[in-house]
């Protein structure tokens, strides 16, 4: 990406206007308007690995147009372009790795850090290619548990471990914090895990693109569940969150409101599709067509 595509990526697309100037005159403030604006206008979701037959052969130029068309991704695509976007702006970026706990594969979640951005040797995580809101730079200058942050229905919380292992926790009324996959806090208050990072192992997106093919063409031949099917997060009409999974033979749709209250019920597939083309025109309606006759839900 040229600096002159990020620059009109900003401005037409995120609208932010004058990022150059903004980032002469904060770049914490700017950095978090431009992660909140990817957070609200790049879906989360696998609809690309429905629509690409070559998906273990994609390189960056074709991340790159998914990403500039506002069709989105999983986090191997949505991170390395979030990254790109602030290397070009000027910010000093790098990506490490990590892993959803619910998923068996060790390495594969990536996401970026922000250096020096506070202070020499500031370190923020930047992380807005997940399905969960995380609208804002996290600052990691804490020593085991960081503040709490609420961005729409999910309250996080991180904290470190040893061997650089950072854990991103949540809450919220919907979730079960219990089982496995709880942790609790120096006050005695649960959190559920939603990713691990590994801080001490920095990566690069090609390598790690192509182990994200393979899983994904074991998506399509409905091999790796719970991914064997559709995932799409997104903000719609301003702060509600528009969250769809769709799998194990039926299509559950749920709607976040800002207070964190949720609507939420099945729906069909002729539905579904209707409501993408009508709340969704970045996708072609034959993107669409061929999504939903490969995907493996009713």
């Amino acid at each position: 990406m040229t600096r002159d595509e990020a620059l009109h990526f900003m401005k037409n697309k995120l609208n932010i206007s004058d990022p150059e100037t903004q980032f002469a005159k904060d770049k914490v403030v700017l950095l978090n308007r431009v992660i909140e604006r990817l957070k609200k206008t790049i879906p989360f979701t696998n609809l690309h690995s429905f629509m690409t037959t070559q998906l273990w052969d994609l390189d960056e130029y074709d991340l790159k147009r998914h990403m500039l068309s506002g069709e989105g991704g999983v986090c191997s695509w949505i991170n390395p372009f979030t990254k790109a976007l602030l290397d070009r702006l000027g910010y000093k970026v790098h990506h490490i790795c990590g892993y959803n706990p619910g998923v068996p594969i060790r390495d594969n979640h990536i996401s970026t850090i922000v250096e020096d951005l506070i202070h020499p040797g500031s370190l923020h995580l930047v992380d807005p290619g997940t399905r969960r809101p995380l609208n804002a730079a996290i600052p990691l200058d804490f020593e085991k548990e960081s503040p709490e942050y609420r961005f729409n229905f999910l309250t996080s919380k991180f904290f470190k471990e040893t061997g650089g292992r950072l854990i991103w926790c949540a809450r919220a009324s919907t979730m079960t914090l219990n089982g496995k996959y709880t942790m609790y806090d120096s006050e005695g208050k649960a959190w559920k895990k939603q990713l691990v990072y590994f801080m001490d192992e920095r990566r690069n997106w090609y390598p790690f693109i192509r182990i994200n093919a393979e899983f994904y063409r074991a998506v399509k031949d409905n091999i790796t569940p719970p991914f064997n099917g559709l995932v799409f997060f997104a903000y719609i009409d301003g702060d509600s969150i528009i969250n769809v999974l769709a799998y194990g033979g039926s299509i559950v749709k749920q709607l976040y409101k800002p207070d964190g209250s949720l609507e939420q019920g099945t729906i069909s597939k002729p539905e579904l599709m209707r409501f993408f083309k009508e709340r969704f025109p970045q996708y072609s309606n034959t993107a669409l067509d061929e999504v939903f006759s490969i995907c493996p839900f009713s």
